[in-house]
């Protein structure tokens, strides 16, 4: 599930801005607010991530993708290259089970971020990373920061090994761990397991420094330059260690601790494929040899570059449970020729509605209930074309109006419901599922956008566990969820209102909380949804 997004020189957000999720989001705001904005900076960490082009660190248009920003330039606040492009992801951790070491995770709340940073110097130069952070969420401290390498002559040995992906043979680059967090709490629980074993550790490290020697002659002989000056700061790194484990308890303090850590996690750093940290190589120091002794006591050791491993496997996963719905949908056909496939969506813009219906016959029925909730006053229909037609077939609505059930074509009926379709099979056909999209409510009656709430409500819960983020301007939807709220069937922190609104200095986002009775403890900016007022007599 996400959190959050924070905006910070993107599209029409200058200064930073942060956008709170629940399971039901609803962005409003005056038209050219930015509002879009914050579906779009999802879409293209999406659209990066699932692109052919592996190497990519940004793709702001590709051919059929899901969002066209133009260039970086172009996405920048006020088109200025000299401006760093961030966006932070905040979402719920998650288990990773190819992470090579443990994480802390006891210290860490299970609400994680990524920030990436982006940069590009000029019109001639390519879009560069330029740091990714860590956060803790829930204390916003950041818990590490890195950079990527910009030539692999200061690569680690092991990162040289495998410096091309075996399965694409794409080069793959590393990010360096610079700073760590020097906050005691993420350090105390391992300092203790540590001054308590320090003579197991002792014993540890002098068994790999041992081993280390023994492959001096390998290194010597038949290693490179860069692998030769790797194996000498390797043995003096383990030296120190050796020494720093030794000291007695008087000089053996937290804060001794802490910086001789922090100094040794700053030499250590992982893959990164795209905008990602990857797990294809983790360079490491010392301290992870002392893992395999503090697992079995349940104590983890702080380990900047696993961390950051497992938080990109966890937002690789989650970008990977985003389903974007297009604001304009497919234009219904008459017929349709079933391609042999069997879709699990509805599609981005709709069009594999009619082959998902088609294989899934429960689902036409499960949505047929739905358009009895909402009071839609048709039954979908989903038949082959006469007996001899092979796989052509149709999609039809039964008009349950009528005394005599009429059939009619789906272009036949008001354009509306060709466009409410998608998005109600796809709450529907989801679970667990991330689902956005931009004004559900165009061409749709006002009370139908109210029963649109029912749904969303409906589709958060057990069995489905959806989440929504809803771009929207309708006043009866948010006055549902409202009564949802007062009628307890919702809860206030089952739904995030946010307001977008436009300045001088850019764009800004406000959240408008809700208290038990689904009444507004805060104030909608600048009169929202009181036009109504003025309008009256």
């Amino acid at each position: 599930m996400l959190h959050a997004i924070e905006l910070e020189n993107f599209k029409a957000f200058g200064k930073r801005a942060r956008i709170p999720f629940a399971p039901i989001t609803l962005i409003f705001g005056e038209n050219s607010s930015g509002k879009s904005s914050i579906l779009q900076a999802l879409n293209l960490l999406k659209q990066t991530l699932e692109s052919r082009e592996t190497e990519a660190l940004l793709l702001p248009r590709t051919e059929n993708g899901i969002v066209d920003l133009g260039s970086f330039q172009e996405m920048l606040f006020d088109h200025d290259l000299k401006r760093t492009l961030s966006i932070r992801v905040e979402s719920k951790r998650k288990s990773a089970p190819f992470v090579i070491a443990p994480s802390v995770s006891s210290r860490i709340s299970n609400r994680i971020a990524l920030e990436f940073s982006f940069k590009r110097s000029s019109l001639e130069e390519e879009i560069l990373l330029d740091q990714i952070g860590i956060y803790d969420a829930a204390s916003t401290e950041c818990l590490a920061k890195f950079k990527p390498l910009k030539n692999t002559d200061d690569l680690g040995v092991a990162a040289v090994v495998i410096c091309f992906d075996g399965l694409s043979n794409h080069p793959i680059s590393q990010l360096k761990c610079f700073w760590v967090t020097k906050e005691s709490k993420y350090w105390e629980s391992e300092f203790k397991w540590c001054k308590e074993n320090k003579e197991r550790i002792v014993q540890e490290l002098k068994e790999e420094l041992a081993g280390l020697r023994d492959s001096n002659l390998r290194y010597s002989n038949e290693g490179t330059q860069q692998s030769k000056n790797w194996f000498q700061e390797r043995l003096k790194s383990l030296k120190d260690a050796i020494k720093f484990f030794s000291l007695d308890s008087s000089k053996f303090t937290l804060e001794n601790y802490i910086a001789k850590r922090r100094g040794e996690e700053t030499k250590t750093g992982t893959g990164l494929r795209g905008f990602l940290p990857n797990a294809l190589f983790q360079e490491r120091s010392w301290a992870t040899e002392i893992h395999s002794l503090c697992r079995s006591d349940d104590t983890e050791i702080f380990d900047a570059a696993g961390l950051a491993m497992e938080i990109g496997a966890d937002l690789e996963q989650t970008l990977g449970l985003l389903y974007p719905i297009s604001p304009f949908r497919r234009r219904p056909e008459r017929w349709y020729i079933f391609r042999g496939t069997s879709p699990q969506d509805v599609g981005y813009q709709g069009d594999l509605l009619p082959e998902l219906l088609l294989r899934r016959p429960e689902l036409v029925d499960e949505t047929n209930e739905w358009l009895k909730r909402l009071e839609i006053d048709y039954e979908l229909e989903v038949k082959p074309i006469g007996t001899d037609s092979g796989d052509f077939f149709e999609v039809r609505l039964i008009d349950t109006r009528r005394k005599e059930r009429v059939s009619v074509a789906l272009p036949d009926v008001g354009f509306g419901i060709s466009q409410l379709l998608p998005f109600i099979v796809q709450s529907l056909v989801s679970e667990k599922q991330i689902i956005s999209i931009e004004q559900p409510e165009v061409h749709v009656h006002p009370k139908l956008q109210a029963d649109l709430g029912d749904l969303l409500a409906a589709a958060i819960k057990e069995p489905r566990q959806n989440q929504f983020i809803v771009e929207t301007h309708s006043e009866h939807l948010i006055l549902r969820l409202q009564r949802l709220i007062y009628e307890k069937r919702l809860d206030p922190e089952d739904v995030s209102v946010i307001y977008v609104s436009r300045g001088p200095e850019g764009a800004k986002a406000e959240r408008l909380r809700l208290d038990e009775e689904g009444d507004f403890i805060d104030e909608w900016p600048n009169g929202f949804f009181l036009e109504r007022l003025n309008e009256l007599r």
